[in-house]
C-alpha cells in the first residue's frame, strides 16, 4: 500500500461521512476568530469529500464541482481535471445526499480562494477521517475495481492520462486480494 492509498473501504467512509454531515454538530457553523477569517460548517467540508469519493476525483475538482453546484444548483457537472496541461473537463455527479442538504451554511465559500478551500479540506480530512484526500479517490478505484469495471473505463471516469498506472494500480491489489484468501 502506498503512502497516499490507506486503504480506506469505499462504502464504509461514505456512509461515515454522510452520518457525520448530517449531524447537529456538522451542521453548526464555528464563531470566526477575526473579522477576514471566514469558517465554514463541517457539513460543506464533507459534502465536498462525498462528491470526491463518488466520482474518484482529485479534491481540487471536487471543490470546483462543489463551488459551481452551489451556484448553479445542478446535480451534474463539468469541471476543469487538475493536473492537465491542456484544458480539460470531466464529469462530476453531486452525490443525493449533497443534492438534499440544506447548502446555504456554504455560500459563503464562494468569496474564499479555491486553494485555501483545498488546503482546509485536506486537513479536515487527516483530522476528521485519519485518512488524505487521495485515499477517497483510490478507494473508489478499488471499489469500481470489485465491481468488475476494467481499468481502462476507470482511467475515463477518473481521468488518469495513462491507463496503466490504473492497470498496474488495480492488479496490485486484486493481487493482494488473492494472496490473502490463499489457504
Amino acid at each position: 500500500m502506498s503512502k497516499w492509498d490507506k486503504g480506506v473501504d469505499y462504502e464504509t467512509m461514505y456512509l461515515r461521512i454522510v452520518r457525520h454531515m448530517r449531524s447537529p454538530v456538522a451542521q453548526r457553523r464555528p464563531p470566526g476568530r477575526g473579522r477576514k477569517k471566514k469558517r465554514f460548517a463541517l457539513a460543506c467540508y464533507d459534502a465536498i469529500l462525498l462528491i470526491q469519493l463518488k466520482n474518484a476525483s482529485r479534491v481540487s475538482e471536487a471543490v470546483r464541482a462543489f463551488r459551481e453546484y452551489l451556484v448553479t444548483k445542478k446535480s451534474e457537472l463539468e469541471v476543469q481535471v487538475s493536473k492537465k496541461r491542456k484544458k480539460e473537463l470531466r464529469k462530476m455527479i453531486i452525490p443525493q445526499e449533497v443534492l438534499d442538504m440544506d447548502c446555504s451554511i456554504c455560500l459563503d465559500m464562494l468569496d474564499v480562494p479555491e486553494q485555501r478551500i483545498i488546503d482546509n479540506v485536506k486537513h479536515y480530512s487527516k483530522k476528521q477521517y485519519d485518512a488524505n484526500t487521495h485515499s477517497f479517490r483510490y478507494s473508489r478505484i478499488t471499489h469500481l475495481l470489485r465491481q468488475g469495471v476494467d481499468s481502462a473505463v476507470i482511467a475515463k471516469i477518473t481521468h488518469h492520462s495513462n491507463v496503466n498506472f490504473i492497470r498496474t494500480y488495480t492488479q496490485q491489489k486484486l493481487a493482494d486480494e488473492i494472496l490473502r484468501n490463499m489457504e
